[in-house]
């Protein structure tokens, strides 16, 4: 079973995006991605867009560039290496929290080798039973990923910060979602009770009247 390394029948899954989800990429990693862009190619880093998750996105505002300027741009903005990241606060807490009582799986989009060390530098990768890199350029979506994790895993629920992304192609396949940070990370354990793929501890109350 592919949703099963570890030996253990799971029969739900929670699905969890990792950029601005668990780690704090707009704040720590983005600010450092565009520096490295406008150092490359010349450009002010006031005029490339933020909002941008693939380079062609990041250069939109800025006409006229040459192709070494764009070369220079992709080869700064894909650079694998990044800093040692600190998880956001109460990310390992829920993850200690919920490893053990239902798979963890961590779905995530954009160049592989720097994904790969996102999730080594922040220190996450030995929480997940599956981690899923979908690489930025390839063809498809989060969707076909969440869709071969529902055959293989049961039951899910998707944690996720996007509502363009892993939200909303969760919401297209009809797998229930928690938006963060509108759902706290520490209240997320009790509303995966109330939505039945967590078992709650014994002597916990999860019902209307708990909090």
């Amino acid at each position: 079973m592919p949703g099963a390394p570890r030996g253990i029948v799971r029969t739900a899954a929670i699905i969890f995006d990792l950029d601005d989800t668990l780690i704090d990429t707009k704040g720590v990693l983005l600010p450092a991605s565009l520096r490295r862009v406008a150092a490359a190619t010349g450009i002010a880093v006031e005029r490339l867009d933020p909002r941008g998750k693939r380079i062609d996105e990041v250069l939109a505002p800025v006409a006229g560039l040459t192709a070494a300027q764009r070369e220079a741009a992709a080869a700064a903005w894909y650079d694998p290496e990044v800093p040692p990241l600190t998880p956001l606060p109460g990310a390992v807490a829920l993850l200690e929290e919920l490893r053990g009582r239902v798979a963890l799986v961590l779905l995530t989009r954009g160049q592989p080798a720097r994904q790969r060390n996102k999730i080594a530098r922040s220190g996450l990768a030995g929480y997940f039973d599956e981690v899923v890199i979908r690489p930025i350029e390839a063809p498809g979506s989060k969707r076909d990923d969440l869709a071969r994790l529902r055959a293989a895993y049961g039951r899910c629920v998707v944690v996720g910060d996007d509502p363009r992304d892993e939200l909303h192609h969760a919401e297209a396949l009809g797998i229930p979602t928690l938006r963060v940070p509108e759902v706290p990370l520490a209240a997320i354990p009790q509303r995966l009770e109330r939505l039945g793929v967590l078992a709650p501890r014994e002597g916990s109350s999860s019902g209307p009247g708990s909090t």
